[in-house]
């Protein structure tokens, strides 16, 4: 059942949101959860958990609350691309790259052209292959040369001219944009 009250405060919290007002948001996704329990269903809707997560991760950084109701949200509606962007973007600020890239390589799956999707995923960036393969990514040897390795391909392309990066492989060129 939607409860017209908390609808209205879940599309002004889109609205502040997309204007960068993260705190207004916040109140608003709040305001939009105890309307729908108080007059609606036992558990709110899963979009306005999702945005409410997000929102704490962005805003207070309370990012285990956060992560909790992302992941609820994620378990009463899993195949919806928006409740997968947020969830993603919650993992990457707590530093669970892996699990974010699965969960928005997913949503992706559900809707290939989903803008924020993409902009999350293209944030991630990319990763090269460690400089010894038959090692763990943490281990001391390849963490050490991946930095070397990526210094010494920075202070590369800051010396090339602009006509040899744009020649680059797309991969190359992505990895010296978010270095």
């Amino acid at each position: 059942m939607l409860v017209h009250a908390a609808e209205e405060s879940y599309q002004k919290g889109i609205g502040a949101l997309r204007s960068g007002r993260v705190t207004e948001a916040l109140a608003l996704f709040e305001a939009a959860i105890s309307l729908e329990k108080r007059f609606g269903s036992s558990k709110p809707q899963a979009r306005y958990l999702s945005h409410y997560g997000l929102c704490l991760a962005l805003g207070r950084r309370e990012l285990h609350e956060a992560l909790r109701f992302c992941r609820e949200a994620m378990a009463i509606e899993e195949f919806n691309p928006d409740i997968r962007c947020n969830l993603g973007q919650v993992l990457i600020r707590t530093g669970r790259t892996r699990e974010a890239y699965k969960v928005l390589v997913g949503g992706l799956g559900l809707q290939p052209d989903h803008a924020g999707l993409r902009r999350t995923l293209r944030a991630l960036g990319i990763r090269r292959r460690p400089v010894i393969p038959f090692l763990s990514r943490g281990n001391l040897l390849n963490v050490a040369l991946g930095r070397l390795r990526s210094r010494t391909a920075v202070r590369d392309a800051k010396r090339r001219p602009r006509s040899v990066q744009a020649e680059l492989p797309a991969a190359e060129s992505a990895v010296l944009r978010y270095r």
